[in-house]
């Protein structure tokens, strides 16, 4: 059986254009917009994420339509 993973295609989730949050230890916030979760795992990895104490998460639900709110 092939999986996404022997092939190197991408998952249909890994697609997904979304929004994530980086939290820094002094408490500055950054958002990415419009990224795909293989794009965000990989600029945050590279940017020493473990190292500097960063944290992810992924904005969803009622968070996320009044951040589009609050962008317009």
């Amino acid at each position: 059986m092939k999986t996404a993973m022997s092939t190197g295609k991408p998952k249909v989730w890994d697609k997904q254009k979304r929004t994530y949050e980086i939290k820094w230890p002094n408490g500055k916030r950054e958002l990415w917009k419009k990224v795909t979760i293989r794009e965000c795992l990989t600029k945050y990895y590279n940017m020493g994420a473990q190292e500097l104490g960063l944290e992810i998460r992924e904005i969803v639900g009622k968070e996320l339509k009044l951040q589009e709110i609050m962008d317009d």
